[in-house]
């Protein structure tokens, strides 16, 4: 009988409850073992043990990296903090899954990359928005080939509100506007469209919300080799919002509001279906529109496939080398915004 990994969780602010999330995405999966939680607030880590009775608690990380039954650690923290605390704990000698956004810039992850491999340790991304019901279910539709070949992506979010999340609203620790919502939907996109990227245009504005620094509206165009385009905007400043997907293909199209796609996220190991979307194909009959409803939400199968790759050497489900290309793109877009030119992604 193979032994369950020992797992740590570094961060477990009450901020959007993902450091519960993780424990107990963790917790639930047989394969590994939640071992600790780690915070600089006692608070924080007085609230973990009243939920996770069987762990430990630290409050600095040097003193978790002596912990010797724990083999991975969750990086559940602030973005700026992840590419320190990422090669602290390979010096340490432990795997590492890093929440999203991966880090800054493409420099830090590249450095992750480069410890990472020098430890002969795992560095995952938690990209696990991929187990979003709807997103489920458009990645099954697009791979299926009903749409023939999907040429046009739009996603859109946000709205019009002036942004409260402490940190997430500063560039110098959140890395910008574009961070906070961005790295899904680029790696979304990422994921539906396996090809290499030609360029980037990027446009950033700040009009509105002067007491932040981080923009107000981002958004970038991709154009990939194959001839597909996706637009992806996030904005604060939008009185007039469009659906969260609009996806053309040579033979139909979807639109999807998203509405239900991730119930019970950050509340629950997983999510019932909670809402459809609308699929328009076109064939010797002519147009047929029909509701497709969402598949279930499966946050816990990302654990799951982490236990794999390091159990019986399955892939890594979200690689720090496809996680340095979400970062790279959404550089590139403010690179882009900056000179008014296509800019390339690097290591495309």
């Amino acid at each position: 009988m193979i032994a369950p990994i020992g797992c740590a969780v570094i961060g477990y602010g009450p901020q959007h409850n993902f450091g519960w999330a993780h424990c107990a995405w963790i917790d639930a999966t047989p394969d590994l073992k939640l071992v600790a939680v780690c915070d600089i607030d006692p608070e924080r880590t007085a609230a973990a043990r009243e939920d996770f009775a069987q762990i430990r608690t630290y409050n600095a990380p040097a003193d978790l990296w002596r912990d010797e039954e724990v083999e991975l650690v969750s990086i559940v923290t602030p973005h700026f903090t992840h590419c320190p605390l990422t090669l602290e704990a390979f010096a340490a000698g432990k795997h590492v899954v890093v929440e999203k956004a991966m880090c800054l810039n493409v420099a830090e992850a590249t450095a992750m990359i480069e410890a990472g491999k020098r430890a002969g340790r795992m560095l995952a991304v938690h990209h696990n928005r991929r187990h979003d019901g709807n997103f489920r279910r458009i990645r099954e539709i697009v791979y299926s080939g009903v749409l023939g070949d999907v040429f046009h992506i739009e996603l859109a979010a946000g709205g019009y509100f002036e942004p409260q999340n402490g940190w997430y609203r500063e560039k110098a620790t959140s890395g910008g506007g574009f961070y906070f919502w961005g790295p899904h939907a680029v790696d979304w996109v990422l994921d539906l469209v396996p090809h290499r990227i030609v360029g980037v245009n990027g446009f950033f504005h700040k009009l509105v919300w002067h007491s932040m620094s981080n923009e107000d509206q981002t958004q970038a165009i991709i154009r990939f080799e194959n001839g597909t385009v996706a637009d992806i905007t996030w904005s604060t400043i939008a009185a007039v919002t469009k659906p969260l997907w609009r996806i053309l293909g040579t033979k139909g199209g979807i639109l999807d509001t998203g509405v239900g796609g991730n119930v019970g996220y950050q509340e629950q190991i997983s999510g019932p279906p909670g809402g459809s979307l609308t699929l328009v194909t076109y064939g010797e009959k002519g147009r047929k529109e029909e509701k497709v409803p969402y598949l279930d939400s499966d946050w816990h199968n990302y654990w799951q496939d982490v236990a794999d790759h390091l159990l019986r050497g399955g892939p890594v489900p979200v690689s720090g080398e496809f996680g340095r290309r979400v970062i790279g793109v959404l550089e590139a877009a403010e690179r882009s915004s900056a000179s008014g030119q296509t800019e390339p992604v690097p290591y495309e």
